[in-house]
C-alpha cells in the first residue's frame, strides 16, 4: 500500500488557522493565518517571509511536533506575545510574559504625543525629566527614551514581576543609563520634580473587565487592566499625588484614556495640577478613538514653540 503524501506546509499553516479562527483566536481568516504563520516561525526558528517561501515543502516531524505545542497553548488561549516571548511596538521589539501587560498599537498614540510635548518644552535642550506611571514592560517609556535624547526617564509600577520585564527591555533596548526603574505606587517613588508626566493606567471598569476576551482576562495581570467600579479609581489616586511631585514652570500630563472617559480625566488632571494656565489636548488613535488626554501648563504658544 502505498503511503499517504506528507501534508504540505501550506496546508498544516490553513488547518491550524481554521482551529484558531474557530477558537474564537483572531477575528478573521487573515489575522488566523497571520499568528498560525507566527507560531511555526518560532517552532522551526524562521521569519514570517520564509514560513510562506516553505509552504509547498512537507514540514520536518519535529518541528512540525514543536508547532503543535506552540498551537494547543494559543488554542487555550494564551496571548500570542506570551508564546513568542516579545511584542513589537513603536518599531522596537519588547520582550514579555505573565505579570505584564502586551503593549498595544493603540497605546503609540501616547508615545508620540509624549515626543512632541518633550521637544516643545522649553528645557527641550537641556534636561527633561519625565515619568511614565504604571509602566508594565517599560514599552511607553523606553519607546519615548530612544526618540528623546534629552529626556530622563523614571518609570514606575507596583508589579516587580512587571518591572523585572522593563530591566530586562530597559538593557536590550541601550537606555539604562536614562531610565530609571522604581516599585511603588503611582508616582510616590519618584524624588525629583517631574516636567512631564506619562500614565497609561488601568481603565477597564470591573463589570466590563469581567466580559474581557479570555485570553486579558485570565492570563494579563489584573492589576494592569481593572479600573475598578468605574473605571477611574487610580486616575483619582493619581492626581490626588500630581501637585506634590511637578516641577514649577511649564508641566505636562498625558494618560492614555478608555471609551467615553475624556472630560473626567481631564477635569482630575486640572483638580490635580491646581494651575489656571492649562490647555488641553484630545489625542486620537488610528482607529479614531479619543486615546490621549494632554493638559499642558505654562507652555509658550504653539506659534512660538515653532518659531513663529
Amino acid at each position: 500500500m502505498t503511503a499517504p503524501p506528507e501534508p504540505r506546509l501550506r496546508a498544516v499553516i490553513q488547518s491550524a488557522a481554521e482551529k484558531l479562527l474557530t477558537a474564537r483566536c483572531a477575528d478573521d481568516l487573515d489575522e488566523a493565518r497571520l499568528e498560525a504563520d507566527l507560531l511555526y516561525g518560532e517552532a522551526a526558528g524562521l521569519d514570517r517571509s520564509h514560513v510562506i517561501a516553505a509552504g509547498g515543502d512537507p514540514p520536518a516531524p519535529d518541528t512540525l511536533e514543536r508547532f503543535q505545542a506552540l498551537l494547543a497553548r494559543r488554542l487555550g488561549h494564551e496571548p500570542l506575545a506570551y508564546i513568542l516571548g516579545f511584542r513589537e511596538f513603536y518599531g522596537l521589539r519588547f520582550a514579555v510574559g505573565p505579570g505584564c501587560l502586551v503593549p498595544r498599537p493603540e497605546t503609540e498614540t501616547l508615545v508620540e504625543a509624549a515626543l512632541a510635548a518633550i521637544r516643545e518644552h522649553p528645557r527641550a535642550r537641556r534636561i527633561v525629566r519625565v515619568a511614565d506611571v504604571g509602566t508594565g514592560s517599560g514599552a511607553v517609556a523606553i519607546a519615548v527614551a530612544r526618540h528623546a535624547p534629552s529626556a530622563k526617564f523614571f518609570a514606575t509600577d507596583l508589579s516587580t514581576e512587571a518591572l523585572a520585564w522593563a530591566g530586562k527591555n530597559r538593557r536590550t533596548l541601550g537606555v539604562t543609563e536614562r531610565v530609571v526603574l522604581l516599585a511603588g505606587n503611582l508616582l510616590e517613588p519618584i524624588g525629583e520634580p517631574l516636567d512631564i508626566v506619562l500614565a497609561n493606567l488601568p481603565y477597564v471598569p470591573t463589570d466590563e473587565f469581567e466580559a474581557l476576551p479570555e485570553e486579558i482576562r485570565d492570563s494579563e495581570p489584573r492589576l494592569a487592566v481593572d479600573g475598578g467600579d468605574d473605571g477611574l479609581a487610580p486616575f483619582r489616586s493619581f492626581a490626588d499625588q500630581l501637585a506634590a511631585h511637578i516641577a514649577d514652570g511649564p508641566v505636562a500630563v498625558l494618560m492614555e484614556i478608555g471609551a467615553g472617559q475624556a472630560l473626567f480625566v481631564e477635569d482630575l488632571i486640572r483638580a490635580g495640577l491646581g494651575r489656571d494656565d492649562c490647555v488641553t489636548t484630545i489625542h486620537r488613535d488610528l482607529r479614531d478613538s479619543r486615546r490621549v488626554v494632554e493638559v499642558r501648563c505654562g507652555y509658550p504658544p504653539a506659534e512660538l514653540a515653532a518659531g513663529g
